[in-house]
């Protein structure tokens, strides 16, 4: 759900920037080039943010083991979870586990169990995990249209 609506924000981002469909292909190409750019800068901020700022209303023990490692979106999520706890008790059929299901972070009734601890690294999904773009020699070199053509 997350992922869908993040592709449909860039393609409604890159039709915004392209305007028309006149344009030839090394204009597209540069404008497309420009945008995932800044989008991979604002991302690498993020992650610089995710790191080394701390909220105050992270400062407690629940979040310990989960500070500088996960996406301040993802515990923001969590905070706002977890104040359903009151409700939901470690009743799954109370609960509904929609993060879960959703985001792949813990819903109220798996945050019920961590009250008194820290909630382990573990029960987040990776992808709120990853704060680098290291590529683990997984890329390909950079493509020039310039040089292509």
């Amino acid at each position: 759900m997350y992922f869908k609506c993040r592709v449909e924000c860039a393609h409604w981002t890159l039709k915004r920037l392209l305007q028309n469909s006149l344009g030839d292909l090394c204009s597209v190409w540069e404008f497309m080039n420009n945008m995932m750019v800044l989008q991979h800068t604002e991302i690498k901020a993020s992650f610089e943010t995710s790191t080394h700022v701390i909220g105050h209303v992270f400062k407690v023990t629940l979040y310990k083991k989960l500070l500088g490692m996960v996406l301040r979106y993802a515990l923001k999520q969590i905070v706002a979870e977890f104040k359903r706890v009151s409700y939901a008790g470690i009743a799954s059929s109370r609960c509904g586990c929609v993060m879960r299901t959703t985001h792949g972070l813990p819903s109220a009734c798996e945050l019920a169990r961590y009250v008194v601890c820290s909630i382990p690294l573990s029960v987040i999904h990776m992808f709120w995990r990853r704060l680098s773009f290291s590529d683990q020699g997984l890329s390909k070199p950079e493509v020039n249209i310039t040089e292509e053509m």
